[in-house]
């Protein structure tokens, strides 16, 4: 049974526009609601991000498979470098997909927003930008939404409004954040020069422990990343942002070192890396949490966005599949969604984050035993860990074929 009111989502980020689209090809109303204005949107900087093929692929199953291939560039490798240029270790990932999957991509963020947004717009997706959501309350029939004061009805709401969720917040009180202790800058620039072809490249110096990478996203521009250690909150005067970045990427080879010269101040983001503690609830009666607001991990392994596009498409298929015409039968549907999600998106997360908080060695001999020990790892546990990592997920609805 289609259900009167719309679903509403909060947040119009990936996984926010994933679940609208996803509901909307099975056929379920829904709406989304999204704090930023489309002109912050489209004007804001740019960064780059990966969707391994555990996310591609159901991007693809959703239709958007060729959109998705003309505007981003394939990833096959990972290559990691000390800052002289010393390979440290290589891992390939594109032989441990599925034959019928979509490759893993990187790909502009606001790219990919663009897809989106065009993608729920074909569908008849209302996005209702600068109205963000404050609050909810549970009704005998739904829940009825705040949105910058006004009310909104639903049949179910979806927190998609990442880790510093309002829905989380009111859903389960203050979730626990963990602060990495690493900042991060972001940008992108034209020129694909000096890049291996679908291979990002990784960079670590020792001594001062920033990190970094660079890779291609399609439209002959890279994107590139800086990882430093910082206090939390800790900024720069207004402005100082580009000769901060480009004194910290000194110590890294001219393929990154150069980028960041050459991306203006106005085209840098800076992050502070947080995630949460984990939490096995992750909504109650017809309100549920996807992406961020559900399960923010660490970056390292860019898992974030994909698990919000997995998180999108199978909420969608648990709707779809359930009996909607009653508010029990929204809230089975979505404690379903949930459990289906928790096992993959914990082991996912656990991954994320043995990586990101794996000591670092300060000796020489150290880091030379650090670095035989990760590259046995890596030879016996490459292929095991990309398959899973790479798994799309399981839908009860038989998926479209992808784009090749």
């Amino acid at each position: 049974m289609v259900p009167r009111r719309p679903i509403v989502v909060a947040g119009a980020g990936v996984g926010g526009l994933t679940t609208a689209l996803a509901l909307a090809r099975h056929g379920l109303p829904v709406e989304v609601y999204e704090r930023r204005t489309a002109e912050e949107i489209r004007t804001a900087p740019g960064s780059g991000l990966t969707l391994w093929s555990n996310a591609s692929t159901p991007l693809g199953w959703l239709g958007l498979g060729g959109r998705l291939l003309a505007a981003a560039e394939r990833v096959v490798e990972i290559r990691n470098f000390d800052s002289r240029e010393r390979m440290r270790f290589a891992m390939r990932t594109h032989p441990y997909i599925r034959p019928d999957a979509l490759p893993s991509l990187s790909i502009g963020r606001m790219d990919l927003a663009d897809i989106l947004l065009a993608a729920c717009a074909e569908r008849g997706v209302p996005v209702h930008h600068g109205r963000r959501v404050t609050g909810y309350r549970q009704t005998a029939d739904g829940v009825e939404v705040q949105a910058d004061g006004d009310a909104v009805t639903g049949t179910a709401l979806v927190g998609a409004d990442g880790v510093r969720s309002t829905v989380l917040r009111q859903l389960r009180g203050d979730v626990p954040a963990i602060y990495l202790g690493r900042s991060t800058y972001r940008g992108v620039c034209a020129g694909t020069q000096g890049l291996v072809p679908e291979v990002p490249l990784l960079f670590h110096d020792e001594a001062t422990r920033v990190g970094g990478g660079v890779y291609p996203i399609g439209g002959d521009r890279a994107a590139w990343t800086l990882s430093w250690h910082a206090p939390a909150g800790e900024r720069e005067q207004p402005g100082g942002e580009r000769e901060h970045a480009v004194r910290l990427a000194r110590v890294l080879p001219p393929v990154l070192r150069d980028r960041v010269t050459r991306t203006p101040t106005e085209a840098i983001i800076r992050t502070d890396i947080w995630y949460h503690e984990w939490h096995e609830t992750w909504g109650d009666g017809a309100v549920t949490l996807v992406g961020d607001a559900a399960h923010a991990m660490p970056n390292d392994l860019g898992q974030g966005a994909c698990q919000a596009v997995e998180d999108g498409v199978v909420l969608a298929d648990a709707l779809a599949a359930g009996d909607l015409g009653t508010p029990a039968g929204v809230a089975a549907a979505l404690r379903d969604y949930e459990r289906r999600r928790r096992d993959r998106v914990k082991w996912v997360r656990q991954q994320s984050v043995q990586v990101a908080t794996a000591a670092e060695p300060r000796t020489a001999v150290a880091r030379w035993a650090m670095g035989k020990l990760t590259r046995l790892y890596l030879a016996v546990a490459e292929k095991g860990m990309w398959q899973r990592m790479q798994q799309p997920p399981e839908l009860t609805v038989q998926p479209a074929a992808v784009a090749s």
